[in-house]
């Protein structure tokens, strides 16, 4: 098979409204798949032991996107825009994603036999297992980020699907020997991140032509500095999700941090929907914007969101105790508490996916890297009056300003009044329940 020419299509022509009705049915699947992970996860390991996973699949995550600038968003941006092939954009995101395991190894071994704080809340052996994890994890991104950008969405589905069903296929076998550690949590993540790359690359292989190439003669340079813009945003990106449980990882107990990180699974659960509308976007505005259709994206994701935020809410008290027992019921408090930043994670989402399109992911990555900031803050400021409860509230106050700056940047780049971005209109529900409606069946 022949290696794909830069100038053919990114991929099928198919309606957003399709790709965003196969992406959020999968998110489903997935988001089902991962509440059966986090009770298995809970029941086995207890806020003490789930406090511990955290630490590790936290750090591994902070990793895998410091040393790896441009592997995902940058590699797939030159693919979209047809600048580079897919061969070029997936050799230079893997050797990229090699040099960040080994970077990431050669900088924290020695810390991982240190007195530090944060490598004392899980085993060393479980450490190194998360470091493993670094570079398949990066890689695992990247090739998803691809079939996102080559509108594969039902591939990409398939893909998503036997990643998390590796995972909870692998911590099923091992809760059948009754041996669910730290440990073997880490090394089941792993499984299910290479079960993706494995799919992912057969699949770009017989349908892109997929060969290996030199990446040093591929587009290189311009994928990283592209990466390097963007890269704030990236690691603010993965920080907003862990940046609690690393930060407590400093001066919390094991317990309090499997709290926090139990309810934040939860709540982010709840993306879905702006991950779904986000990824069917982003391809179709890649070097034209179309703000007019971001707004009708980022209308119905604010209500859909919000819609089911509150649902989640009313029965959150019964749903901790069912999936996760009796010992998490603690973390309903932190439900409640990190709600608005969800809401508005989702939001900001898709003006970020704006930002991307156009070729300016630097006003992302400021956005995102002040609510990082205020969230780094705020955490060990209220800690000694709030408790665990100081990094649900700098979650959420973080990730406000991080949508207030993009709002402000989106409607001064797009000259569009307020009420015109944020009002929801008949038309946009009318509009979407048609293409939901049809495309559903078909999904």
């Amino acid at each position: 098979m022949t290696q794909e020419e830069p100038n053919q299509p990114p991929g099928p022509r198919t309606t957003g409204g399709r790709d965003a009705a196969i992406v959020f049915a999968t998110q489903i699947g997935v988001v089902v798949f991962g509440l059966a992970i986090q009770s298995l996860l809970a029941y086995a390991l207890l806020p003490e032991g789930r406090g511990s996973f955290a630490v590790c699949a936290g750090f591994a995550a902070v990793l895998a996107v410091v040393f790896s600038p441009g592997a995902q968003q940058g590699a797939q941006y030159f693919v979209m825009t047809k600048q580079a092939t897919v061969s070029e954009g997936v050799n230079v995101a893997l050797a990229i994603c090699l040099v960040a395991g080994a970077l990431g190894f050669a900088l924290t071994v020695p810390f991982l036999h240190s007195d530090i704080g944060f490598f004392r809340k899980a085993e060393t052996s479980a450490f190194y297992l998360a470091l493993a994890l670094v570079p398949v994890m990066a890689f695992s991104g990247s090739m998803m980020y691809q079939l996102a950008g080559l509108r594969r969405f039902g591939h990409l589905a398939a893909c998503s699907l036997v990643h998390v069903g590796v995972d909870i296929l692998t911590l099923l076998g091992l809760a059948w020997v009754d041996r669910i550690t730290v440990d073997g949590a880490v090394a089941a993540a792993i499984g299910g991140h290479s079960c993706k790359v494995v799919l992912c690359a057969w699949y770009l292989r017989r349908h892109h032509g997929l060969v290996p190439t030199n990446p040093l003669r591929a587009p290189f340079a311009r994928v990283v500095g592209y990466g390097l813009r963007f890269h704030p945003a990236g690691i603010g990106g993965v920080l907003e999700t862990t940046a609690g449980v690393l930060v407590l990882g400093l001066f919390a107990s094991a317990a309090e941090i499997g709290l926090f990180a139990t309810a934040s699974a939860l709540m982010f659960g709840l993306r879905m929907i702006s991950d779904a509308v986000g990824n069917a976007l982003l391809p179709r505005i890649a070097g034209s914007g179309r703000p007019e259709l971001t707004t009708l994206c980022l209308r119905v994701v604010w209500c859909g969101t919000l819609a089911a935020t509150l649902a989640m809410l009313l029965i959150s008290t019964p749903l901790v105790r069912i999936l996760f027992s009796d010992a998490f019921l603690p973390a309903v408090p932190l439900l409640w508490v990190t709600a608005p930043g969800v809401l508005a994670y989702a939001c900001a989402g898709i003006l970020g996916t704006y930002f991307k399109g156009i070729g300016r992911p630097g006003i992302f990555s400021w956005a995102v890297s002040l609510g990082l900031a205020v969230y780094l803050i705020a955490i060990p400021t209220l800690y000694p009056a709030l408790g665990v409860s100081a990094a649900a509230w700098g979650l959420s106050l973080g990730m406000i300003c991080r949508l207030v700056v993009l709002a402000v940047a989106f409607a001064r780049a797009t000259r569009m009044r307020w009420l015109s971005i944020w009002l929801p209109r008949l038309a946009d529900a009318a509009a979407f329940w048609r293409t939901f409606r049809a495309s559903f069946g078909r999904a």
